[in-house]
Parts: C-alpha cells; structure tokens; sequence
C-alpha cells in the first residue's frame, strides 16, 4: 500500500506540473477521493487522463483545425514572427539587394581599385602600357623634388629629372606639334577649330627624344637650379639625347597644367608655363611646385567627392534601413525600413 500510495503522489505531481500538455475531456474527470478504500478507483481515474492523443487528432490540431491549449504552437517564433508586415519588410530588402547588390555592388568595387591604382599607381591616365615602359627610376644623384609629398607620387622625385624635362622645354610649342595630333587629323569638321588635346603618353615621348637647351637657371639668383655641383655631376648625362627620365618627373609636369585630366590642351600648357617657365629661359623652381601641387589636388578632391557620393548612396540604400529595422535608430537618410516602435533620432 505504501509504494501504491508513493505512485500515486508521484503520477498526481507529474499531471499538475504538465497539465497544459493534457487534451481537454467532455466531460471533467471524478475528483480524487481520499478514502483509502478508492486507491482502485483512483488508479483506474488517473490510467484514463493519462491516454496518449491519438496521432490523427493531434495532426489535426497542430493544423488549426480546431482550438487547443498545447503551448509549443503558440510559442513558435517562426510562426510568430512572419506576419504580413514582416514578409513585406523581407521581400523589400531582398528586392533592394539583388538589383542594387547585382550591380552596383561589383561596379563599386571596380571603381574603387581604379581610384586607388589612379591615386597610388604608376599609370595616371592618358598612355598606353603595351606600347611604352613605365621607367620608375633614372638613377638620377642629388636631391628630391622640395614638397613632392604633396603630389603623392609612386615613387621619389629626383629635382634633377625635373631639370632634364624642363631644360628641353622653351614654350608650349616645344612638347608638341599641335597642327598635328591626332585629334585634329581625326576630326571631321572643317567649319569649326578641331580639338588639339595631347595625350600623356605622347607628350613623355616627346619630351624624351627632345634637344637639350641647357641646365636652367634660377630666376631668382640666377645660378643653376640645385647648384652648381649638381650641373657638374649631372649635367653631361641628362644633355644627352632619348636620356631617361623617371615617368615620376614627367606625370608631375604634365598635371601641372593638365589638373588631372588625360589630355593637354595648348592654352592650358602655355598659361601654366608662363608662371614657372620665365621669358629669359631662368626656372621658378616653387612656382613650378605650387602649380603641380593644384593640378594633382583636382585629382585628390574628385576622389574624396566619389567617396563622399558612395557614402550617402550607401547609407540611403543599406545601412540607415539596417539601423532602423534592427536597432530602432533613424539617422536621416533615405525613408527605406521602417522601425520597430518607438525610433530613436540621431540627426
């Protein structure tokens, strides 16, 4: 009687702790009697709510066929969760990412290591690989260009490369024959001037094979440009023809007038010549410096304005909806998601 009994206490704990997981009957069962002489009864009243559910009824239920107290179903965050408001939020945001993320996505990748290669690279624009090799060093003696930093260069400047492109140069006639370009042998109109845009590959082959002029002077002492000791060591070998000059040095001349552009035009040449280049053939070393310095600058700021462009495309597109359907915040780009109650504003 007494493990009978123990049983029956054990059985009566495990049905009221899991009573949320027992059918419901037509008709309540018989409360339990506590004369000792019903431990039968209150066997057979206890083996009878403890019957399974059969396996159809219980398919039957889980379908919504009916109603049911069993919690699982209540609590499954899958089902909870995908309301028609969610499924429209989800299909929204993978809508944008495939026709956004397809193409531009890649694209701006692209565009990305161009700018970088443009910005850090050996090839500026304008010149073609195949056809021509890119000299990165002239194993020049002497010093560096002064402030060449600010023209973020692939490689150092030698000021005496400077002095070999400049010492070839008088005026904008002297690094091209503009009346025939190809531009104005490829142009088809007769009535109006036809573009004379020299292109950066041709200008350093220009420039390269070249009559040396001489050493250029100061033209604020009047002495060499570097000394006199550097027009002695360098002198004889930078007057030679088809000399080598660092592809370095010859980027740096041509973007000080052609402000980052791929083509020169000789309006552009001779106005900025005309600040570094004086009438006298003497050589403003700072103004010439000054001038590089702007010309590389236009490159540097439509970088930073791509960039600029990328991040609000970016934060209209993708990460203000990410901020508000996640984290309830709203930083002000763009009205794609929506928040979660309340939204907490950054901006």
């Amino acid at each position: 009687m007494f493990v009978a009994a123990l049983w029956l206490a054990q059985m009566h704990l495990i049905i009221w702790t899991c009573n949320g997981f027992t059918p419901r009957f037509n008709t309540p069962p018989k409360p339990l009697s506590t004369n000792v002489n019903n431990s039968r009864h209150r066997g057979a009243t206890t083996a009878t709510m403890m019957v399974p559910i059969p396996l159809e009824e219980l398919s039957n239920l889980l379908d919504g066929g009916g109603t049911t107290d069993i919690p699982f179903k209540e609590s499954n965050l899958i089902l909870s969760a995908l309301t028609s408001e969610t499924s429209g939020e989800v299909a929204k945001a993978a809508v944008i990412t495939l026709l956004f993320g397809g193409g531009l996505i890649p694209s701006a990748i692209d565009a990305n290591k161009s700018l970088i290669g443009t910005l850090r690279g050996k090839r500026r624009g304008g010149e073609d690989s195949t056809s021509s090799t890119y000299i990165q060093s002239s194993d020049a003696v002497g010093p560096p260009l002064p402030n060449s930093f600010l023209l973020f260069p692939a490689e150092t400047i030698p000021l005496v490369d400077i002095l070999a492109i400049v010492g070839r140069i008088d005026d904008f006639n002297s690094i091209a024959d503009w009346k025939n370009l190809d531009s104005v042998k490829l142009s088809s109109s007769a009535s109006v001037a036809p573009p004379m845009w020299l292109p950066r590959g041709e200008f350093k082959k220009n420039v390269r094979s070249a009559k040396w002029k001489g050493w250029p002077k100061d033209s604020k002492t009047g002495e060499p440009v570097g000394g006199k000791d550097l027009e002695r060591e360098e002198g004889r070998r930078i007057g030679k023809a088809n000399v080598v000059i660092g592809d370095a040095a010859l980027d740096a001349i041509f973007d000080s007038w052609a402000w980052g552009s791929s083509v020169a035009t000789p309006d552009k040449v001779q106005t900025t010549l005309t600040l570094y280049k004086k009438s006298d053939g003497s050589f403003d070393l700072d103004q010439f410096v000054q001038a590089a310095a702007r010309g590389r600058a236009v490159t540097g700021f439509a970088a930073l304005t791509f960039v600029f462009i990328q991040l609000i495309a970016y934060c209209c597109l993708f990460i203000a909806p990410l901020l508000r359907v996640v984290f309830n915040i709203d930083i002000g780009f763009g009205v794609l998601g929506d928040c979660d109650g309340t939204c907490t504003s950054l901006f």
